[in-house]
């Protein structure tokens, strides 16, 4: 099964004013910010975000990944989060991730926006 196409998500434009710089695979360890291994890593400066991955992952972890780190960093980084995700912790993020990825497949431009917009980001 073919992957994300990630040059595709680049200079992609998000709620909020957010666009995505880019979304890379790298080869592992990947370390989150308090020094655990991860499978994804995202950085927001500004209204920048850039996503990295797991390039070990296949190519359907890597869409559960990609769908995750978005509406996770969307839901930190905005000052008012919709209503929708406002009390989700990590558990929540994975479990949706989960489903977008049974409902839409790979991970894509227009499948990530329709995504966050199911939960109210617009």
């Amino acid at each position: 099964m073919p992957g994300p196409n990630f040059p595709s998500f680049r200079e992609l434009r998000l709620p909020g004013g957010f666009v995505i710089s880019s979304i890379d695979a790298v080869p592992p360890p990947l370390i989150d910010p308090i020094g655990r291994p991860a499978l994804a890593k995202t950085t927001i400066q500004g209204s920048r975000i850039a996503i990295v991955l797991d390039a070990t992952q296949p190519a359907d972890e890597q869409s559960i990944s990609i769908y995750h780190e978005l509406l996770e960093g969307l839901t930190v980084a905005l000052p008012h989060p919709p209503g929708s995700v406002i009390d989700f912790c990590e558990g929540d993020f994975e479990r949706e991730a989960r489903l977008a990825f049974a409902r839409f497949g790979i991970a894509t431009p227009e499948s990530v926006l329709t995504f966050v917009a199911t939960f109210g980001f617009l």
